[in-house]
Order: C-alpha cells, then sequence, then structure tokens
C-alpha cells in the first residue's frame, strides 16, 4: 500500500523493489558496530586514546572545556556535539604525535624516519592499524550477515563513513571486487557509476587518508558538495538508503542539505519515495515505515524502523536487474578494452560470453584475439529454448534467458496452456519489457483467460476435489502419480508453502522432464498445471 501525505503518494519499500533499481548504500559506523567485537563509537574511540596520553586532566572535564568555547562562539545547537568530538580529535592528534616523537610512545611498523620523511601523522598510522583488524561478534546471525552480503552485491554504489574493510572482506567472500575510491578520488573523473565503493573519510590501508580532525574535516567539506552531486545524478534511478546512521548524524544532515539545495522544487516534494533511513528499534520485528518532512530544509525521506534487519536485507535484495552491478560494471570495462584493442580491425570473432567467462576473456583481449561480444549466459539469449529447459530455468531462477525470449516462448505457445510467467508481470515493470506488440497482445490474452490462481485450482478434475493438509499425505495414497499431481493443485492453498516450493524444485520438475521425454501426456499436463498454480501462488495472479 502505497503512503498518502497532502495529496501526494510515496512509495513504500517494497514498491521501491518493485521499481527494480539497484540501490546506493550509504554504510554508517552503526553496521561495523552491529556486527564487530567492541567496535568502538567516536567518543569511545577517542576516551581510549586520551589513556594513551597519560594526561594529568580528566578526558569529559576537557571535553565540556571544549563544548564551552564552542558555545561561546555560538555554534548552531545541531554542530555543537560534532565540533566538540573533532577538536577533541585535533587536541589528541598533536599530543599523540608529540609523543611519539619524543620517545614516549611506540608503534609496531612507524620510525620517526617514517614519519619525518613521509609525512604520516603517528596518530592516524595507529587508528588505521586499531582498525586492521577485527573480529566477528560472538552473537552474530550468520543469516543476517550472509543477507548483509547479498545486498551490498546488489549496490550499485556504495558510500561509507567507515576506515575499516569489512565491507570489501564481505564482497570478498562473494568474488566481488568493487572499484574502490578513497577520500576524494573518482569525484573529479568520469568513472562507471557501477560497482564502486566510496570511502569518504578515508581507509586503513592509507592512514594518511584518515579524517578524524577538525582541520580533516574543514578539508572534508570543501569536497562534500561533489559527492552529493555524483550521487543526484544516479537518484533519477537508484533509490539512496542509509544503513548505520542516525538522524541526527552530521554525515547524514549534511547530505540532506546538500540535496535539499541542490534539487529541483518538484522534487523535493517526492524525496521521500528515493531517500530512505534505516533506524535501530529494539525488539521491533516488523520494518515501520515513516515519512519524514524535515521544515527547515523543506525536504521528505522514509525512515525504516526495526530490529529485524535480516529481514530488511531481504526485502531490498529481491531487486534484480539481470546481471549484479559488479557484473555490469566488468561488461563495460571489458566492451571498452574490446573497442580500445580492435585498432579498426573488421575481422572479429564472435563470441557468447557469460559473466564467469570475463577475466579469461580480458586475457583473450590482451592477447591480441579480436572479439566482439555477445551479452548473456546461455544459448537461449536470442534463440527460443524448449520447453524443459524453459520450466528449469524459470524454476530454479537461473536467469538464462531474457525475459523478452521466454515471453516470446510463452506468446507461441497455444492460448491455453499453462506455462509460468507471472514473475515476468509482477516482479518487474512488464510495460518496460522490449516485446513486440502481437507477442504483448497475446500476453495479455494469456493473463485474461488464465491468470487466476482460482481458476487454474478449478480446473483440476472432479475426482481430484479432495481436501489434504500435507504433501505426504498426498504421496502416501495409492492413486496415479498425475492423480496426486491434480491433488497437490487442488490443495495448493492449504499446504504449507515451503513444503510445496521443496516439492517442485526437487520432485515436480525432475518427473515433468521424465514425463515429457516418454511422452507421458497425462502426468505432463497435471504437472504443467501444478507448477502453473505453484507460480500463480508465489507471484500472484497475473490477472487483477
Amino acid at each position: 500500500m502505497n503512503i498518502r501525505i497532502g495529496g501526494i503518494i510515496y512509495m513504500p519499500l517494497n514498491d521501491i523493489v518493485k521499481a527494480n533499481s539497484y540501490p546506493i548504500l550509504f554504510i554508517g559506523s552503526g553496521i561495523s558496530k552491529r556486527y564487530l567485537k567492541d567496535f568502538p563509537n567516536w567518543t569511545e574511540l577517542l576516551v581510549s586514546y586520551w589513556g594513551k596520553l597519560n594526561e594529568t586532566s580528566d578526558f569529559y572535564a576537557k571535553m565540556i572545556e571544549l563544548k564551552k568555547e564552542i558555545e561561546d562562539d555560538e555554534f548552531p545547537e545541531h554542530e555543537i556535539d560534532f565540533e566538540t568530538n573533532i577538536r577533541m580529535a585535533s587536541y589528541i592528534e598533536e599530543r599523540f604525535n608529540a609523543a611519539f616523537i619524543n620517545g614516549k610512545i611506540s608503534i609496531d611498523g612507524l620510525t620517526t624516519e617514517d614519519v619525518y620523511k613521509n609525512q604520516i601523522s603517528a596518530f592516524k598510522f595507529h587508528i588505521a592499524n586499531y582498525f586492521d583488524t577485527y573480529e566477528l561478534n560472538e552473537n552474530v546471525d550468520a543469516e543476517e550477515i550472509s543477507s548483509f552480503k547479498t545486498l551490498l552485491s546488489k549496490a550499485r554504489i556504495i558510500v561509507t563513513t567507515n576506515y575499516d574493510t569489512f565491507i570489501e572482506d564481505m564482497l570478498d567472500e562473494l568474488q566481488i571486487k568493487p572499484k574502490k575510491y578513497v577520500g576524494k578520488e573518482g569525484f573529479f573523473d568520469k568513472t562507471i557509476d557501477w560497482s564502486e565503493l566510496y570511502k569518504l573519510h578515508g581507509d586503513v590501508k592509507n592512514p594518511k587518508s584518515i579524517v578524524i580532525s577538525k582541520e580533516d574535516y574543514e578539508l572534508f567539506d570543501k569536497n562534500s558538495l561533489l559527492v552529493s552531486a555524483k550521487i543526484l545524478t544516479q537518484m533519477i534511478e537508484s533509490p539512496i538508503i542509509f544503513l548505520g546512521y542516525s538522524l541526527t548524524d552530521r554525515n547524514v544532515q549534511t547530505l540532506l542539505k546538500d540535496f535539499s539545495e541542490q534539487l529541483p522544487d518538484e522534487d523535493l516534494r517526492t524525496s521521500a519515495d528515493r531517500i530512505f533511513i534505516a533506524q535501530y528499534r529494539i525488539s521491533e520485528n516488523e520494518i515501520k515505515e515513516e515519512v519524514v518532512r524535515s521544515n527547515d530544509l523543506n525536504f521528505q525521506y522514509t525512515t525504516l524502523k526495526t530490529d529485524n534487519f535480516k529481514q530488511l536485507y531481504d526485502v531490498i535484495s529481491k531487486i534484480n536487474q539481470g546481471l549484479t552491478p559488479y557484473e555490469v560494471m566488468k561488461y563495460e570495462k571489458l566492451i571498452k578494452n574490446i573497442v580500445v584493442n580492435s585498432k579498426g580491425n573488421k575481422d572479429l570473432d564472435t563470441v557468447l560470453v557469460s559473466s564467469t567467462e570475463l577475466d579469461t576473456l580480458e586475457e583473450d583481449i590482451k592477447n591480441g584475439k579480436n572479439i566482439v561480444v555477445a551479452l548473456g549466459d546461455k544459448r537461449f539469449m536470442f534463440v527460443l529454448p524448449d520447453l524443459v529447459s524453459y520450466m528449469k530455468d524459470y524454476i530454479l531462477d537461473e536467469k538464462s534467458i531474457m525475459p523478452s525470449v521466454a515471453l516470446d516462448f510463452i506468446a507461441k505457445e497455444n492460448l491455453t496452456t499453462r506455462t509460468p510467467f507471472s514473475k515476468y508481470v509482477n516482479q518487474s515493470d512488464f510495460s518496460l519489457i522490449d516485446i513486440s506488440d502481437e507477442t504483448r497482445r497475446i500476453i495479455n490474452s494469456k493473463i485474461n483467460k488464465l491468470g487466476s490462481l482460482d481458476k487454474t485450482i478449478d480446473s483440476v478434475p472432479r475426482d481430484c476435489a479432495i481436501n489434504y493438509q500435507t504433501i505426504e499425505e498426498i504421496t502416501a495414497t495409492t492413486y496415479s502419480v498425475p492423480k496426486k499431481q491434480n491433488l497437490i493443485t487442488h490443495n495448493i492453498k492449504n499446504i504449507d508453502f515451503d513444503s510445496i516450493d521443496q516439492y517442485i524444485k526437487t520432485t515436480a520438475l525432475d518427473l515433468f522432464e521424465q514425463a515429457t521425454l516418454k511422452k507421458q501426456v497425462a502426468l505432463k499436463s497435471a504437472l504443467r498445471k501444478l507448477i502453473f498454480a505453484y507460480d500463480l501462488l508465489k507471484y500472484g495472479d497475473t490477472k487483477k
């Protein structure tokens, strides 16, 4: 259901999924703190370094002193805590560096010669070492971590203010290596804008890049508009989701302010359907959505309040544009290499290449082989598949067949033939799939004729209208195999969906393949009806 406020309709999270555009993720320290053992917040980090200075005064006494100076300078209320922290960081950095030079503090891997020749801050070098290693929390939910990794793989762009390598390491486990930019890198360059990671406040592998002190932030702020401008160019296609940030976080507030100043007035009113901020709410198992209006900024966004981050990740990860952002990046890079290396040679070999073959193909290009690439995974990219191959690809979600090819295949069948296609209509924008007017007309006719689950159930023979609660009860009967399939179809709403799902994928598909090969017409027909009903149950009626 859409959220209507002041006559304006906003798209909640599920509708963003239906829009099917890979998101831009902003990931803050709250994510690292959620998953990593003893991960400090900003104040905790400063306290730990204060303890290394052997100061005679109290940490919080110094914080109070700095805060009083800031209040006397009439800083805006929402900036006071931030300003206090960065001034404390500058104070600690100056004394930490002096203590290192004077031999009062030693750091593994760093000498005074390194500091002198490479102009390295000992404080930042130590911080980089501190965040360079980590352990997962002992009670971390493995399934939630797995869902988080999947979400990362679906991000078109990831922007983070974290120093650590947790994001990169999660992606590396999926064999995904995004193009990484640190600091202001990438904002002055023409980039691909697919599978990119921007580490705005620095990276542990480059201590000089760490942003923590007042001086660091002043330099960073000079480039902040570049960040906003780059993200705004992607907002037309991609929603923006903040994870691990509080609403009062200065980074979030700065970006929202930049967005509000740069977006046209008409876009400000509908920004809530493009910008989402996840908030931790203890013991909240649902995802509570709320449109928030900032009167100061004349700007709106949607908050997602939950303690069930796995569900949040899983919902967003339903977005699927065919190839992952990483595969798009690799394809684009590959095509550019082909153009550069062909040097006008018209005698090019044609290759149909899958995403898993890209690295090998790049080697062929480097070795001088002239290649034209058709992008895809299998032989069905432009050629209609056979029925068994279609069924396997569709039910097992292998994505080897392009939606346009799949719908052409469906359109060539008899109008009353039940072959599943609901997900192409309900899980993506059917109107945008590139098919002919004739194919669209036939598909719409099929929808009108066969597009409801109840109608499919009613088509089961009358002698199969017997009620059961489980698949096991049905398979234990002495009825024929075709009749058992019809019995499952008749009871498909009564039986647990996970049982149906497992049966279709592990048993029904194999039976269908055998029935097709052996020309067992009755069994094949019953299985088609069952699989069609399962499709409508899973993805919803196509006839609304």
